[in-house]
């Protein structure tokens, strides 16, 4: 009844529930799903490059961008509201809508969750005022447990409007040295998130991935290099990212615009039945 519920609440238009009345009934739907939620693997897309996950009591987030005037439309959810639930928050890099400093601010000042940041973020949370003790610091190539599960970091290369090497920041090889993806071990399988990334080497040398968290757009593994992913690591479960949240514009829409359709009409027939997209707030249960 609640999926069907929230199902109806994401497709509504504005013309049929008030806009703000829309967001308060969609976050509250959404969060009693999180509270609720026992049995498998529940994911919930959060926009962008941000996921919630729930096994077993545990809650993750990762790359929770919960509050940018930029988005195109109200999160699913508040960081206030998620703030008492969470136990580990993960960011994969540095800039604003991967390592949200004022979401990852109230997650840390209202709740009591883990904060995994590269190095490239530590500075940004330090000088908001989070303690430097309450962040893990990630190394790529360097597995870790924390919150009583196992994550492989993996190297982000972080690519440009170009196709190619994003060079041009200052911090050009802090980030390329220090920029994560992650492989998360939850339930005996196996979730990769490359974070922003080009397609490397060490992606297609991973091993038995049950669930690929994938993002078609210009700066990061475009659709072929998408497919070539895809093709290689042949996961279960398929979800892209990186599409659909942000007020587009002809100077952002390399990042802003995802190919989310366009990937999925180039897959095989049987790894088209693997793919889901979702609607920011959706839950997808993995038994």
């Amino acid at each position: 009844m609640r999926n069907t519920l929230i199902a109806a609440l994401l497709m509504a238009g504005s013309a049929a529930t008030p806009v703000g009345a829309r967001e308060v009934a969609v976050a509250t739907a959404v969060v009693e799903q999180i509270r609720s939620h026992a049995d498998g693997t529940a994911l919930w897309w959060m926009g962008n490059a941000g996921w919630l996950i729930k096994w077993d009591g545990t809650l993750i987030g990762i790359d929770l961008d919960l509050g940018s005037a930029d988005r195109s439309e109200a999160p699913p959810v508040t960081a206030s509201q998620l703030a008492p639930l969470i136990q580990v928050v993960f960011a994969t890099h540095h800039h604003g809508d991967h390592c949200h400093v004022p979401t990852i601010l109230t997650l840390a000042r209202e709740g009591t969750p883990t904060l995994v940041l590269p190095r490239t973020c530590l500075a940004r949370v330090t000088e908001a005022g989070i303690p430097e003790h309450r962040v893990v610091v990630p190394t790529p190539g360097e597995p870790f447990d924390v919150g009583g599960f196992h994550v492989e970091p993996t190297h982000a290369i972080h690519g440009n409007q170009d196709f190619t090497v994003l060079t041009r920041e200052a911090d050009f090889i802090d980030s390329i040295t220090h920029n994560c993806g992650y492989v998360f071990h939850i339930q005996g399988r196996r979730f990769f998130h490359p974070g922003d990334s080009l397609l490397t080497e060490e992606h297609l040398t991973l091993e038995d991935i049950d669930a690929l968290f994938i993002s078609p757009t210009v700066h990061n593994m475009y659709i072929d290099r998408s497919m070539i992913l895809i093709n290689r690591l042949e996961p279960d479960y398929i979800f892209p990212q990186h599409f659909g949240t942000y007020r587009q514009t002809e100077e952002n829409a390399f990042w802003t615009r995802g190919y989310p359709d366009e990937l999925k009409q180039r897959l095989s027939r049987e790894l088209q039945g693997r793919y889901h997209k979702l609607r920011q707030g959706e839950m997808f249960v993995i038994p």
